[in-house]
């Protein structure tokens, strides 16, 4: 998707209509639509920083000092009475996407829970999406199957935007207002930035609404193509608005706010979020936590900007999220918006809160303080990308000790993966004792997916160079299971026999090897030693 100010050539496919009922939200939705589950697991949309580890382990922190405020109700208490412990607290993910957030999430709060005073409180997870060709893959997912079996999670179809009740497919309970019976979390991680927005610039004191002109020089375009958002070129036309624009005091008293305060800025509005949030909020009963993650801004002294309204183009696309606006609503409803006292290069995130238990929201806070204003996620994540280059610096405790930091994250494991080949033959036996370890403890936290590196191989061929090799043996069959019987994969099932002395065990797999790859000297070079030593026998 292209930003055009020049005279538009083509074929103009829309014009004077209000950004957030553009075209562009169509074609958008169809996107999802057509890509399913491959959208992140091809690698299009970007799903890293908001499905890792640590952000999982953030998020949880925060959500158990939420259930700590609220596990402390006193029976008297009609605005936010106790938690029902025959019900579950049901935790609502909008666009689940690949389903990894959610899997890493729901794995470190039950440990959390588990270890608390909170452990007879029952939650229920639940991944939602609009569209079924992104929930089929979750369903059957083996590492998911065991959450569904004991009926800690359950899938939704439900459109973020629009639908006012969730209706969960695999109990066929429905989540209302009226059924309800305890106080809702509901996590919404790059979301808020892929749905309807729209765009003013102030000038002189007065809104000016920003129309998108869309157009592709192509004369006659499929408009339910998809595809078209990697053509479209949008420019944009000003048109004087009314700070009512809305008709909704609570949406209009912001933008009149806005019309006060940012001259000369170009702001966009969540009208989708905002949606949303009242539709969660009438679904909770105004007992709501929201957490949310996204490229985007709260603190308002970096609202706004002084061209046009940025479009990012990733196979689908996205749009900065206007969180101050979020708030400011959240704020009108007698709630309130936790947010962090900086700037975020990649991530902001902000918990949306909506009704005060007697003791007040005390762990909460702190959680919130600890986990993403002084370790957040965006600071991890600019942390990975600093080290991603200075790994070849690192002496192996220090590889070991920030794959720990990381929470085992697989995907610090494969950067770090040439710097631990290096190291792990000359180990000593307590670091050898650790790698061992950390092998198993990433594939332990890893949630699988039709991904291009091959996680149980590198971590099978890490356990070769420590000599391990049984466990190693596992990983390689693992990794066939997944990927096929690849060359490279059967040649160190080979030489795993080899080293455990099962000649002949070694001998097959490597005639299967050197099948494929002919030329491949390693096991050439594996060929011959088997061969002297069978001859010796």
């Amino acid at each position: 998707m292209k930003k055009r100010r020049r005279r538009i050539r083509g074929s103009v496919l829309e014009h004077g209509r209000r950004l957030s009922d553009s075209l562009l939200w169509k074609l958008q939705r169809r996107y999802f639509e057509r890509e399913g589950a491959a959208a992140w697991t091809q690698g299009f949309v970007p799903q890293y920083i908001t499905s890792n580890p640590w952000i999982a382990n953030a998020y949880a922190k925060v959500v158990l000092g939420w259930l700590r405020d609220g596990s402390g109700t006193g029976a008297g208490e009609s605005s936010f009475p106790p938690l029902d412990l025959r019900h579950p607290v049901h935790i609502v993910e909008l666009g689940c996407g690949s389903g990894r957030f959610g899997y890493l999430f729901l794995t470190r709060l039950l440990d959390l829970l588990g270890r608390s005073s909170l452990h007879q409180v029952p939650v229920r997870y639940v991944m939602t999406d609009f569209t079924q060709s992104n929930l089929d893959p979750l369903r059957d997912h083996p590492s998911l199957r065991p959450f569904v079996e004991e009926g800690l999670l359950d899938f939704a179809r439900y459109d973020a935007g629009q639908d006012s009740e969730i209706l969960l497919s695999r109990s066929g309970e429905a989540l209302t207002a009226g059924t309800l019976r305890n106080p809702l979390v509901v996590i919404a991680n790059y979301v808020f930035d892929g749905i309807p927005q729209d765009a003013f610039r102030i000038r002189d004191g007065k809104v000016f609404e920003l129309l998108p002109v869309l157009s592709v020089e192509s004369e006659e375009p499929d408009l339910e193509d998809p595809g078209l958002l990697n053509r479209i070129e949008v420019a944009w036309e000003e048109r004087e608005a009314s700070t009512e624009y809305y008709g909704f005091r609570e949406l209009d008293d912001i933008l009149a706010d806005y019309a006060a305060h940012f001259e000369g800025r170009t702001l966009l509005f969540p009208r989708a979020a905002i949606r949303c949030a009242r539709n969660l909020v009438h679904l909770s009963g105004g007992r709501l936590l929201l957490l949310s993650g996204d490229k985007g801004f709260s603190r308002e002294e970096l609202l706004g900007e002084k061209g046009e309204p940025g479009i990012a183009n990733h196979g689908s696309f996205s749009m900065m999220v206007n969180y101050h606006a979020l708030g400011r609503w959240f704020a009108g409803q007698g709630g309130e918006m936790l947010e962090t006292s900086r700037f975020h290069s990649s991530l902001t995130i902000v918990a949306c809160l909506l009704g005060t238990p007697p003791g007040g929201l005390v762990e909460t806070r702190l959680a919130f303080d600890d986990a993403i204003e002084r370790m957040g996620p965006d600071d991890f994540f600019d942390l990975k990308k600093g080290l991603d280059d200075s790994y070849d610096t690192l002496t192996l405790e220090q590889v070991l000790a920030w794959l720990r930091f990381s929470g085992w994250d697989s995907n610090v494991f494969l950067a770090c993966f040439p710097r631990l080949m290096q190291l792990a033959e000359h180990a000593s036996d307590v670091l050898r004792i650790e790698t061992y370890r950390m092998a198993h403890e990433v594939w332990r936290n890893h949630f699988p997916l039709p991904e291009a590196r091959d996680l149980a191989f590198h971590l099978g061929v890490v356990l070769c160079e420590i000599q391990c090799y049984v466990e190693a043996m596992a990983f390689f069959e693992e990794s066939i299971a997944s990927y096929g019987r690849n060359p490279a994969t059967v040649f160190n099932l080979a030489l795993c026999h080899f080293h455990l002395d099962d000649l002949e065990a070694a001998r097959t797999h490597l005639d299967e090897a050197l099948q494929g790859a002919p030329d491949f000297e390693p096991a050439l070079a594996l060929k011959g030693e088997i061969e002297a030593a069978l001859s010796e026998r």
